[in-house]
């Protein structure tokens, strides 16, 4: 079982456009394609956020204005993003490929309650059909899921960890929330246990940040599985106050960084290999 897993391949992020742009190229998105074209399964871990997101440079955090929901995505001036696109739709090149699969959306229970801080009344950031607007997809039917009948999920998340989940049971039912904290992940590890048969692939941004949290993540979840990062289909975090001051180290400190973890850190033809594309 090949399953692909994109992590935050939105246009915010990966666009020149985009609001939060890291400097993603398009030979990066043409290996992301190639990776998803053989995979069973894709799974889209995306951030997602109001115009309140407490990680935002206007309201006191470190980034900017990005991965808006549509209802939204309006007055950017205002979000200090004008003119750019705060879209966390996946990039077209890879949403092209997945557009017309079987697909489905999870909203993990935490990810409702994101922007918490301490109230009596938890208040919702939003309400799940409003994130069904945004991606243009449907909530995800676990049965469906666990029958083998879907072959592309949208995972929500905010934190860097994108297949990490938070405890949330304390708040109590809230009308319109899921009930039960959970995940593709969840559902990965019920249908596959210790993952034994699975290649779990990794394309996305940025290398230092989310997308080597949810790859470590995802090797602990699922020990027996190969977990590859395919190094070119990847954007890396290229940053001198931390010594890494070009693509070259940065690949270096990544491919060390993968290897601490059991993660194979590969390139899109050392993957390829055979296989047809």
């Amino acid at each position: 079982m090949n399953i692909n897993m994109l992590v935050d391949w939105g246009i915010a992020f990966v666009d020149k456009e985009g609001s939060f742009y890291c400097g993603t190229s398009e030979v990066q998105k043409d290996n992301a394609v190639l990776i998803n074209n053989v995979a069973d399964l894709t799974v889209y871990l995306g951030d997602i956020h109001t115009r309140q997101s407490s990680e935002f440079i206007v309201n006191g955090g470190l980034y900017p204005a990005h991965n808006l929901i549509v209802t939204d995505q309006y007055d950017l001036a205002d979000l200090g993003v004008e003119g750019k696109n705060v879209s966390p739709q996946l990039t077209k090149k890879l949403y092209d490929c997945v557009k017309n699969r079987k697909s489905g959306l999870i909203v993990p229970r935490h990810v409702f309650f994101q922007d918490y801080n301490g109230e009596e009344y938890p208040r919702v950031a939003f309400r799940f059909e409003q994130i069904e607007e945004t991606f243009g997809i449907k909530r995800l039917n676990a049965r469906e899921f666990l029958d083998g009948d879907i072959e592309y999920i949208v995972n929500a998340k905010h934190m860097f960890n994108g297949v990490g989940l938070q405890s949330t049971e304390w708040i109590g039912r809230v009308e319109g929330v899921p009930d039960m904290e959970m995940n593709a992940i969840t559902l990965l590890k019920q249908k596959y246990g210790q993952g034994e048969g699975l290649s779990i692939n990794f394309t996305g941004v940025v290398m230092g940040i989310c997308l080597y949290q949810s790859a470590s993540n995802t090797k602990q979840i699922f020990p027996k599985a190969e977990v590859n990062v395919i190094a070119d289909g990847c954007t890396h975090l290229v940053y001198a106050p931390l010594g890494i001051e070009s693509e070259e180290i940065g690949d270096l400190v990544a491919r060390k960084m993968c290897q601490q973890v059991g993660i194979n850190y590969i390139t899109t033809g050392e993957y390829m290999g055979g296989k047809e594309y």
